[in-house]
């Protein structure tokens, strides 16, 4: 250990010299694009009017020849206006990015995602393809506006028909969606919908159920997750085509079931809606255009309903190409070489280096965005393993779970990893959450393996022999770590904390495993110790805090995989959960109803403070810088922001203004 350490400080060493550079800590904030619901709210705020809108010179000649109506018909009646990050931006350019044939990857950061509404960095929940919503009925029913006049890219309208397709043809059909959505199911009863009129829905619920405006922002409110073209897909659904054209279509594409072909083509949401077919409708500002064995490319949507200040139909860009990379050497060779204008998925600070000394031959640029994960690596001993009654009782045992974090040296995780331009902390809320308190970051992250080896003592777990720990039968106490390597430095964080834990006698045995086998274990409940990044802990938090309430029975969270399958399954199976967590699944429940935000904060401050006070997940390392990597001639990037799934990652930003600045 001691020879360890001594190798770890010279690289420590070495690295501060290297990044010496580097300011103490990445200045925080996020500079965004404002948008305006309409012009005439544009035109109110600002005094300024739009005149007449422009389009594209590639969309003028489309016009010209009669191939698109005017850019007047094409957009709806209120567009939205974006006020852009830097300047009004020009029109042309072929955006470049790594990606996959089926998935957008970087190139989401063009595409990016349409919601009903959406979330700006600070959080708030603004209008989208929604102009305006409305609770009613106590909270119990919520109207939802659409905008009129949007269109699908094909130009058929949009409207409230297609909300309802999803819903009542897609969602409630039992063949296509045999399990619900529990995040439209309100204390076990799924929500009903009806369409008031073309631009108007109504979606009620048995209980009051303020944070649906918070599904609609995010990812639940998206294209395939809450809208579908049912023009374009009702050619594949029983109800408005026979079952024999359906199978004869089918048979053809190789399927054996109409519900298997439905899927192939309605896959709206998977990759960033890389996965449609070519050619079919989207409300993004682009469309998927061409796909080949190695490449996938999307062309601008010619009715994108959103313009800039001066009236300039957005996106600026004309073409998105995605090349399919799955090395990740050859990927950073394409990234410091200059082949791609952005990358931000799949970089981190373990390349930082790299990044840098290549950046004024790649022309490009290094953006240091603040992360929004609330710890980079969360490790999560199982406090339902099953398997070992022994184990189960020491994991359960709060010392024990004291031990492991006070053991932990995070200042020099930070330092090693994260050229000390993380911070130290807990899993929990970043601090421009409104539910963030101090305390519940800094509970029991102080390195003090003295007191980590008496608590281990005072529960009785002696030192054997060879230094390690025995349990109470004598035996030695050897524990299974696995995981799957991804998004943040899971492996090289742990490669270090293993030794934390060998010097205050915890013998470690890590497995990394492929992900679908890390997943499969966690469910059977066969999992010792687990870890994921503490992700949704800025805006998702209220819906979705996996890693404080047992609500989650999937792959993320190892740390009670029965009690949340008590719950999941409403009491049917998993483990009835004591005391303590019946009280955080009560407090998240109420958190979901409540109107007030006020009430809804103290209820998640509660939640948060149990975490602190139970150490139900134990964090190292969080809100570390992320590399965003932009050609210097991509503009409208902002040069700070947030970067996370809170956000949809760079969506928050208006990826439909960025556009390439020609000399």
């Amino acid at each position: 250990m001691k020879q360890y350490l001594l190798k770890l400080m010279a690289g420590i060493a070495v690295l501060s010299l290297l990044f010496g550079i580097i300011p103490a800590s990445v200045v925080q904030g996020a500079s965004a694009p404002v948008q305006y619901n309409s012009p005439i709210e544009y035109q109110r705020a600002t005094g300024k009017k739009i005149a007449k809108y422009n389009e594209a010179p590639k969309l003028t000649e489309l016009v010209k020849s009669g191939q698109l109506p005017s850019v007047e018909k094409r957009l709806p009646k209120d567009p939205i206006v974006i006020v852009p990050v830097e300047e009004v931006g020009q029109y042309g350019g072929k955006a470049r990015a790594l990606g996959g044939i089926d998935s957008y990857g970087d190139a989401e950061a063009f595409v990016g995602w349409e919601g009903i509404l959406r979330v700006t960095p600070d959080n708030k929940i603004i209008p989208n393809i929604a102009k305006s919503w409305k609770f009613t009925d106590s909270g119990k029913t919520l109207y939802i506006y659409l905008r009129e006049g949007i269109k699908w890219s094909d130009g058929v309208p949009f409207t409230a028909d297609d909300i309802m397709f999803w819903w009542e043809d897609v969602t409630l059909n039992n063949e296509l969606t045999p399990v619900k959505p529990e995040w439209w199911t309100v204390k076990g009863k799924l929500m009903r919908m009806e369409k008031v009129n073309d631009y108007t829905i109504k979606m009620m619920f048995d209980s009051p159920y303020a944070v649906a405006v918070m599904h609609l922002a995010h990812s639940y409110g998206t294209e395939g997750r809450f809208y579908l073209p049912k023009h374009y897909l009702k050619k594949y659904h029983p109800k408005y085509t026979p079952m024999e054209d359906i199978m004869e279509v089918a048979k053809k594409e190789g399927f054996n079931s109409w519900v298997k072909l439905f899927q192939k083509h309605g896959d709206f949401y998977s990759g960033c809606g890389g996965k449609v077919d070519v050619g079919a409708p989207t409300l993004r500002p682009f469309r998927v255009a061409k796909r080949g064995l190695d490449f996938l490319s999307a062309e601008r949507n010619p009715y994108y309903w959103k313009v800039d200040t001066a009236g300039n139909q957005l996106p600026y860009i004309d073409e998105v190409f995605v090349t399919t990379v799955s090395n990740p050497e050859v990927a950073n060779m394409k990234i410091i070489s200059g082949e791609i204008d952005i990358a931000q998925q799949n970089t981190s600070m373990d390349n930082y280096t790299l990044y840098m000394e290549n950046s004024d031959n790649g022309g490009y640029r290094v953006l240091l965005w603040q992360s929004q994960l609330g710890s980079d690596v969360c490790y999560q001993v199982n406090l339902t393993y099953q398997e070992d009654p022994v184990i189960r009782e020491i994991f359960r045992d709060l010392r024990f779970r004291k031990a492991l974090s006070l053991a932990i040296n995070r200042d020099e995780i930070n330092q090693f990893l994260y050229h000390g331009m993380g911070v130290p902390r807990q899993t929990t809320v970043v601090p421009y959450s409104p539910y963030y308190e101090e305390s519940f970051a800094k509970a029991y992250i102080e390195y003090n393996p003295k007191e980590a080896n008496r608590l281990l003592d005072e529960m009785g777990l002696k030192r054997g022999p060879d230094g390690y720990r025995l349990r109470p039968d004598g035996k030695r106490l050897e524990l299974v770590l696995e995981f799957s390597e991804g998004e943040t430095p899971k492996r090289r964080t742990t490669e270090i904390v293993h030794r934390y834990w060998d010097a205050i006698g915890i013998k470690i045995v890590v497995k990394e495993e492929a992900g679908s086998l890390v997943e499969t274990r966690i469910l059977a409940n066969q999992i010792q110790i687990g870890l994921w990044h503490g992700d949704r802990c800025a805006f998702l938090f209220p819906v979705v805090p996996y890693y404080w309430v047992p609500i989650r029975f999937k792959g993320e969270c190892s740390w009670c995989p029965a009690w949340a399958q008590w719950y999941t399954s409403g009491g049917k199976a998993g483990e009835e959960p004591p005391k303590e967590i019946k009280r955080l699944l009560t407090l998240y429940e109420r958190m979901q109803e409540v109107m007030s935000e006020k009430e809804r904060i103290r209820l998640g401050k509660e939640i948060l403070k149990s975490n602190a006070e139970n150490l139900w997940t134990i964090g190292t390392v969080g809100l570390v810088p992320h590399p965003v990597i932009a050609k210097n001639n991509l503009r409208n990037v902002p040069e700070k922001g947030y970067w996370g799934w809170d956000l949809m990652r760079i969506n928050a930003y208006h990826p439909e203004q960025f556009f390439f600045k020609q000399k």
